[in-house]
C-alpha cells in the first residue's frame, strides 16, 4: 500500500536520447563541406638560410644632402621621415643629429627619433667638395651615430 523510497527509481528513456544523437550525426555529416583547396595557401617564404624578422621595420636612412660651396658656404640638407632640416654649418649638423638621435643607457637625456644604430646616408653632389662629405661624415660621428655610409655622388 504504501510505497517507500527505495521502490521508486527513475528511468531513462535511452532510445530517444540515441535517436537525437544519430539524428545529429547526420544532420553534421550532410552539411559539412570538405574541399580541397581549402588548406592550399600560397606563401612567400624566405629562402633557408636567411634570418632576417619578418615583423622589423624597414629603417630608412637618415639622409645628409652635401651640395657646393657658395661664397665659402657649403649646403646642407638633413632629411627623413617627417624631418627636414638646414643647418649652416657642420657644427649646426652635429647639434641637429645630436637632437634627433635617442639616448642609450649611458645618455638617457636625448630624446630623439633614432637610435645610435640607424642607418645614416650621406649623399654628396657631384660638385661637392670631398672634404665636405668628410666634415659631413665626422658631424654624424660627434652627434653619436654608428651606421654611418655613403651614397654614390649625384644621387
Amino acid at each position: 500500500m504504501g510505497r517507500t523510497v527505495s521502490d521508486t527509481r527513475i528511468r531513462l528513456a535511452m532510445t530517444p536520447m540515441i535517436d537525437v544523437v544519430f539524428l545529429l550525426l547526420v544532420f553534421f555529416v550532410c552539411t559539412v563541406r570538405f574541399e580541397r583547396n581549402e588548406a592550399v595557401y600560397t606563401l612567400d617564404l624566405p629562402q633557408r638560410g636567411l634570418t632576417a624578422d619578418p615583423l622589423a621595420l624597414q629603417q630608412r636612412a637618415l639622409v645628409i644632402r652635401v651640395g657646393t660651396r657658395a661664397a665659402d658656404a657649403v649646403s646642407i640638407e638633413l632629411q627623413a621621415d617627417g624631418l627636414r632640416e638646414r643647418p649652416a654649418s657642420f657644427d649646426a649638423l652635429a647639434a641637429a643629429l645630436t637632437r634627433v638621435r635617442r639616448g642609450t643607457a649611458p645618455e638617457p637625456a636625448n630624446t630623439g627619433l633614432f637610435l645610435a644604430e640607424h642607418p645614416v646616408l650621406i649623399a654628396p653632389t657631384r660638385e661637392c667638395g670631398w672634404q665636405d662629405a668628410v666634415d659631413a661624415f665626422n658631424a654624424a660621428v660627434r652627434a653619436g651615430f654608428r651606421n654611418i655610409g655613403f651614397a654614390r655622388s649625384g644621387t
